[in-house]
């Protein structure tokens, strides 16, 4: 996964960048394929911002997040929405694409194993 993390109006520690990497190693699990990330983080009238990108085969999902206390629940809330997005879209794509083509050749099959055209006499 490339993870590219910039920052607005606020000092980018290397605490603040690793504990982010760390997080989005979770959204990993969700998808076979590479992925880029793109994580932009800020501060705007005391509230810690995060708006992340996450670009890949088949995919582009947005989230953002903010919290008033700390840029670290504000992380956490991101990564959160995140994931919930990538699980959702994964099972969705799976049964689209995988599930109705596998009933489909089932259903055929049947029918053709049935069909008196077909059968062998």
């Amino acid at each position: 996964m490339e993870i590219t993390i910039s920052a607005k109006h606020m000092e980018l520690t290397d605490a603040l960048k690793n504990y982010t990497t760390e997080r989005m190693g979770r959204v990993k699990k969700y998808i076979d394929h590479t992925l880029a990330a793109d994580i932009h983080l800020g501060v705007e009238k005391y509230r810690h911002k995060i708006h992340a990108t996450i670009k890949g085969k088949g995919y582009l999902i947005n989230s953002e997040a903010e919290d008033p206390s700390s840029m670290y629940k504000a992380i956490d809330l991101c990564v959160d929405k995140l994931e919930t997005q990538l699980r959702r879209s994964k099972n969705s794509f799976h049964e689209k694409k995988v599930g109705k083509e596998a009933i489909r050749e089932s259903h055929l099959a049947a029918e053709l194993a049935t069909s008196p055209e077909y059968s062998e006499s």
